[in-house]
């Protein structure tokens, strides 16, 4: 019995590390998608999983064409997240993202967020950013907000549009709740190569923080960007709150 007992945790716990291993390699994501990896991204598919290891949800990130927004023209994104169907039974939620950015300073206009919790509980969020005046109204409060704050969604958005060639650093602000925050990351470079193919890559290492230096509320998060006509995000890692996911890209469309 303690003989079974320990072949059973010894194939967990190598089970265990291939997946972390599997769904964190950057290589292996790549090759899967090297017939796509070139292709004009409007759609990209995302497999979220918990401790990089138990796969949890499904995401779809999305960059619609330029759209009119009150007389303004603006790039319409948008993401959505579910959970897989046989977690949903323990955890339940679906999540709808947009975001309306202006086409000339890529900063965020409106931000909305509609979390649904087991089909019951639902949190609503609307955010308004009047960037010239620095201004972001929330639930109709006002809060003063540093210049090119962005949400989630602008701010990767963002990255996938740099030139990392000329960039060594980021900095970038973030706010769609009550505090700023400062997003701050530094970049490296690897080239690999898949069936005699190069491909470049950029791995962008990322802490956020408070402005006003709080040591609480902090978190990290690590994107591997494959780059071709634009920064294409092929694994997004976050830490926060003692918690671990990462989100692997598994289709273009």
């Amino acid at each position: 019995m303690r003989k079974l007992l320990l072949i059973i945790i010894a194939v967990v716990i190598l089970s265990s590390i291939f997946l972390l291993y599997y769904n964190n390699s950057p290589k292996i994501i790549v090759s899967s998608l090297a017939g796509k990896i070139n292709a004009g991204a409007k759609e990209l598919i995302y497999r979220v999983n918990l401790f990089g290891i138990l796969p949890v949800a499904d995401a779809i990130f999305k960059v619609d064409e330029m759209q009119n927004y009150n007389g303004q023209q603006v790039y319409h994104l948008s993401a959505t997240a579910n959970s897989l169907k046989w977690f949903a039974k323990m955890f339940n939620a679906h999540a709808i993202l947009d975001s309306y950015v202006d086409t000339d300073t890529h900063d965020p206009i409106l931000f909305r967020q509609k979390t649904v919790i087991a089909n019951e509980k639902v949190i609503n969020k609307e955010v308004y950013y009047d960037q010239k005046n620095g201004i972001m109204t929330l639930n109709n409060i006002r809060r003063q907000i540093p210049p090119h704050t962005q949400d989630p969604l602008s701010l990767l958005f963002n990255t996938m549009h740099m030139d990392f060639d000329k960039i060594e650093e980021i900095e970038m602000n973030i706010n769609t709740n009550q505090k700023n925050y400062l997003a701050k990351g530094i970049k490296q470079s690897r080239d690999i190569s898949i069936n005699k193919k190069a491909y470049k890559l950029v791995f962008l290492d990322v802490d956020i923080k408070r402005r006003e230096k709080s040591p609480y509320h902090q978190s990290k998060i690590s994107i591997v960007f494959c780059r071709d006509k634009e920064n294409i995000p092929i694994l997004i890692k976050v830490f926060a709150s003692g918690a671990f996911l990462n989100a692997k890209l598994i289709d273009i469309r």
